[in-house]
């Protein structure tokens, strides 16, 4: 694919900072159900379901600190994260699972809250707008995050494959809960645990029972934001929740790329981005990723340039790694506009990192199996050890992904 060049960026179009850190408005149901982990291959038949109904955890021993893991420092106590390969997270975490949560990105309910935190986000389209799954290691260290929006079958299966317990506020009636049910995800909707509204987002909620979520009456009455732009909840909520459902809390995931130390990934062949649109809809053009040569992330904004902000901290989200996937999208021709990701036909797309760009190979044969990412060879690459931000995008999109 011939490199394509755009112009060159306005000047003072995107807000810096140097921190380290490495939809439409469809009737939607919701469900209680809370079962175990995803197995299945997405959008076929159940048959391949693994039917444990547990999963023994066993500890990765490379998260370790006594490990000979190259990304580990033995004179440092702190744990490997999973999903970043960085030693920041806490020990007792380890073996725990991850927590993905569903977060609207119309423009209408941005900025969003929390999302900064989040170590992997995912963007995917639903119907002509985008949404966001934040992967977040640790459920204890979740700050308030939203707004929530409603599950897609795109967002389960993703989150199924870092095995952590989906959160997430409605869902498409078309599909859900059948598809909880059939293919054993743990999940947990909060419109089904509203308190309603609460005044002040940013101080302590107490709620009690089974009430795990609540609206933010800030959003609704300084932003004007409509009801379903205002769902929030936190880390104690969540963890809350899931002690009241009983859903496992322990896992054997591992690395969720191949990580090494940042800066030794080998991306050979690679070509030079330093600036990079993806298309991901009519209504969301230009998911906009400019690299930072002080802090050597990609800083992202969205809506005509507009730096895309986390509110809670102030910052605009940046991220050491960006992965362009270009899937096998359907629309379902439903009336709705809903859509079918087949992420078991793999694709194309490229891997973004320190200013470099190479095309790779990716592959997610059913809802359990996590994004194996490889170069034009098949072979698994190497990943910079930091925070991802992956564009899921429909292949027939893919010439509309431009970079310089």
């Amino acid at each position: 694919m011939k490199l394509k060049k755009f112009a060159s960026l306005v000047a003072g179009a995107m807000l810096l900072t140097t921190s380290m850190a490495a939809c439409s408005g469809d009737k939607e149901t919701t469900t209680a159900t809370t079962t175990t982990v995803a197995t299945t291959t997405s959008e076929t038949t159940a048959e391949a379901s693994q039917e444990s109904e547990t999963t023994a955890a066993t500890t990765d021993e490379s998260l370790k600190a006594d490990s000979a893991n190259p990304l580990i420092d033995p004179n440092n106590n702190m744990a490997l994260d999973p999903l970043t390969g960085i030693q920041d997270m806490d020990p007792a975490n380890v073996g725990k699972r991850s927590i993905a949560t569903t977060i609207s990105n119309l423009k209408e309910a941005t900025p969003s809250k929390g999302t900064i935190f989040a170590d992997v986000i995912y963007e995917y389209k639903v119907e002509d707008v985008t949404r966001l799954l934040c992967v977040f290691p640790d459920v204890t260290k979740i700050p308030v995050i939203g707004s929530f929006r409603s599950a897609r079958v795109v967002a389960a299966d993703l989150a199924s494959g870092s095995d952590s317990i989906f959160v997430h506020w409605g869902a498409d009636p078309t599909k859900f809960p059948g598809y909880f049910k059939d293919y054993n995800i743990d999940h947990i909707d909060m419109n089904a645990y509203d308190a309603g509204w609460q005044a002040d987002i940013d101080g302590k909620i107490t709620l009690n029972g089974n009430k795990f979520s609540w609206r933010c009456l800030h959003w609704k009455k300084e932003d004007g934001r409509a009801m379903l732009n205002c769902a929030v909840t936190n880390g104690e909520q969540i963890q809350r929740a899931v002690s009241t459902l009983g859903i496992r809390t322990e896992t054997d995931q591992k690395m969720l790329f191949n990580f090494v130390p940042d800066g030794k990934a080998a991306m050979t062949g690679a070509t030079d981005c330093k600036d990079l649109t993806v298309y991901f809809s009519t209504l969301n053009p230009d998911a906009h990723f400019v690299f930072n040569d002080k802090d050597k992330c990609y800083y992202k904004s969205e809506y005509g340039d507009t730096p895309q902000m986390d509110q809670s901290a102030n910052e605009q989200l940046h991220f050491k790694n960006v992965f362009v996937i270009f899937a096998d999208v359907q629309n379902r021709n439903d009336g709705a506009g809903h859509l079918d990701f087949y992420f078991d036909r793999g694709g194309e797309g490229y891997y973004v990192s320190n200013g470099k760009m190479i095309k790779i190979k990716w592959e997610k044969p059913n809802p359990m199996d996590q994004i194996k990412v490889m170069d034009e060879n098949g072979k698994e690459i190497e990943v910079n050890a930091g925070k991802s931000y992956v564009c899921v995008v429909d292949q027939d999109l893919k010439e509309k992904t431009t970079w310089s």
